[in-house]
């Protein structure tokens, strides 16, 4: 039996607590670290601020934010290691990963505020102000510590707006196409902005819009587009510091009442007319479907949408070749507009009546916006063109075709 002297086993003893020591020791020392404070333009502390650094992935020559799940599609939800600022703006994350990153704000689609600059021991980041920036991208090292950051912010202007109908009542969870315009009192430089959002069941939405001019006051107009016709708020004019407002849009026409599943059902049409008939203001019937057609005058589409609500019809929706050829023959097609529309969403194309789009017949290179702005609606002239009103054939636009189920 090998018996062990006591000075060598406390020597033993005390070799094996150097090293958990130390291994602890390097443990501590390998956590990282990234704290400091967030504060506005004015260097006030923010509270609330969801500060982030999320992993991204260089996408030639552009970042990417790491989705949680592998099969995401999209970095809608990315991974990310963050923390809530408290009443003095402090915040501190620990063990992120090495390797690239992106430090933003959370909701990263929806962020409160434009991350505007950052400092680092020192060194001031930049981001680069253009849009869809989400913050910035730097490098930590393994177990880094970066104390003492200070993120600067520019937080956002809210939007909450209230859409009404020309009754009163509120148009709720409906798809509207908004549309901000900003004119600035400091140079007269103007500016527009727009989206597609849902309004609630209160017929209320709310828009955060990163703010266009910190220097002096600027009129805002907001609008909305809904079924071709537009409410528009009152201009208001705003100071460089202001964090909210209200607008109210109320629609001055009557808005199409949803239609019913037999709409959307539709046969060829195959009967045989005279040729060069153009009638106008007469109901004439496709026996091939049991639809009634009507060529009308009108000033522009949110007229035609008007005039065919109060007729229980809606702009011609176009389902296939047959259909079309019969429209042909009884109402010669030139400068008359349809019901196709990309109002709801940009390039999502959509009948007024809200059938599916099973059909098209586009002109050469149509569609596509050009750069005197939108084109929303659409004119058949022998072939389709999408229009919008800063272009030449909707400022003579006179006709459209309207349709609805034969009696």
């Amino acid at each position: 039996m090998i018996r062990q002297h006591p000075r060598t086993l406390a020597v033993l003893i005390g070799i094996v607590g150097l090293l958990l020591a130390i291994c602890s020791d390097s443990r501590t020392q390998e956590r990282s670290l990234f704290s400091g404070r967030v504060v506005d333009e004015e260097g006030k502390p923010l509270t609330g601020i969801r500060i982030a650094l999320m992993p991204v992935e260089d996408g030639d020559g552009a970042w990417f934010t790491a989705p949680v799940h592998e099969n995401s599609h999209w970095a809608d939800d990315p991974r990310a290691f963050a923390a809530v600022t408290d009443a003095d703006g402090n915040f501190s994350i620990t063990d992120f990963e090495p390797g690239p990153v992106l430090l933003g704000l959370l909701p990263l689609y929806e962020p409160p505020a434009d991350v505007l600059h950052v400092d680092i021991r020192g060194f001031i980041l930049y981001a680069s102000g253009l849009p869809g920036d989400r913050g910035i991208v730097f490098v930590p090292e393994p177990g880094e510590r970066i104390e003492n950051v200070e993120i600067t912010v520019r937080q956002m202007l809210r939007i909450q707006g209230k859409v009404r109908r020309v009754d009163g009542k509120p148009l709720v969870s409906a798809d509207i196409k908004l549309r901000l315009q900003l004119l600035s009192l400091d140079d007269g430089s103007k500016s527009n902005r727009s989206w597609t959002i849902q309004t609630d069941v209160k017929g209320e939405f709310v828009q955060l819009v990163s703010r266009w001019t910190t220097h002096a006051p600027a009129y805002y107009t907001v609008s909305a587009t809904y079924q071709g016709q537009r409410a528009k708020a009152k201009p208001i004019l705003l100071k460089p510091d202001a964090l909210s407002f209200s607008p109210v849009l109320k629609f001055t026409m009557p808005l199409m009442p949803p239609l019913s599943g037999n709409a959307s059902r539709r046969h060829r049409a195959s009967a045989s007319v005279s040729p060069g008939l153009d009638p106008h203001g007469v109901w004439i019937i496709n026996p091939g479907n049991g639809h009634a057609y009507k060529k009308i005058q009108c000033s522009g589409p949110e007229d035609a949408i008007f005039q065919a609500s109060g007729e229980g019809a809606y702009l011609v929706s176009i389902n296939d070749e047959a259909e079309q050829k019969w429209l042909e023959r009884v109402f010669p097609p030139y400068q008359m507009l349809i019901g196709l529309n990309d109002v709801a969403k940009e390039g999502e194309w959509r009948w007024h009546s809200g059938e599916p789009v099973t059909y098209t017949n586009w002109a050469r290179h149509e569609p596509h916006d050009t750069d005197r702005g939108d084109e929303d609606y659409v004119i058949w002239r022998h072939k389709w063109e999408d229009i919008g009103p800063e272009q030449v054939p909707w400022q003579i636009l006179r006709t459209a075709l309207i349709e609805k189920e034969g009696d």
